[in-house]
């Protein structure tokens, strides 16, 4: 089945169709509505971030990671963006990117594979904010706002780092934040943005990815 294109609050259409057939009886019926509304796919954005070893190499593959999951297909890869470390001990300068993915994993489950990622790629977390291979962040969710003690969507300094929203607002235009800002906007309030610089678009989508 052909995917459209994203748009904000867009989701992929169902495989099947929710109102058939007619026949069923309604328990049967909404048995089957809560199915499908298990493999609905959602979008999300995703932040990563590397600043040890081969950086790019580094990002390439958690971008291949995360699309070989079943219930993620990488939709969108932002430029790469240089960007100098906040926060946490003295370390290198990151390369970051965002992506945008179709998942039919809930929030909870994405973290999940998110953290699955990290760790396949040597992530060891030793000190807060410290040097890393990858990180993966869940910056927004569908149109999804999440406070749990371990996970919350829009990610909670989103709005405070412009290195996670100048690549956010290549692969979301046009999304709108909960608090009713556009990504634009957000980004304004933290002006002038220093700090952030493109290098290029050297990590690509899975299937594009040089052999």
């Amino acid at each position: 089945m052909r995917s459209p294109l994203w748009s904000p609050g867009a989701r992929s259409p169902d495989a099947v169709r929710e109102d058939g057939p007619s026949a069923f009886p309604q328990a049967r019926r909404a048995a089957a509505s809560n199915l499908l509304a298990m493999w609905r796919e959602r979008f999300a954005f995703l932040g990563l971030g590397s600043n040890v070893e081969d950086r790019l190499d580094h990002l390439q593959d958690a971008v291949d990671a995360l699309n070989a999951d079943r219930r993620i297909r990488v939709d969108a890869v932002s430029s790469v963006y240089e960007t100098e470390p906040v926060g946490g001990p003295q370390q290198g300068p990151f390369l970051n990117l965002a992506v945008r993915v179709a998942t039919r994993h809930a929030p909870r489950q994405l973290l999940r594979a998110c953290q699955a990622v990290e760790a396949k790629l040597g992530r060891v977390r030793t000190v807060r904010w410290g040097p890393r291979t990858i990180d993966v962040d869940i910056l927004l969710y569908d149109d999804r706002t999440v406070r749990r003690r371990r996970l919350q969507i829009p990610h909670p300094r989103l709005t405070e780092r412009a290195f996670a929203l100048i690549p956010l607002i290549e692969v979301a235009p046009g999304q709108i934040l909960p608090d009713g800002r556009s990504l634009p906007a957000a980004l304004a309030k933290i002006a002038p943005i220093e700090g952030v610089t493109m290098v290029g678009t050297q990590v690509h989508m899975p299937s594009q990815a040089p052999s």
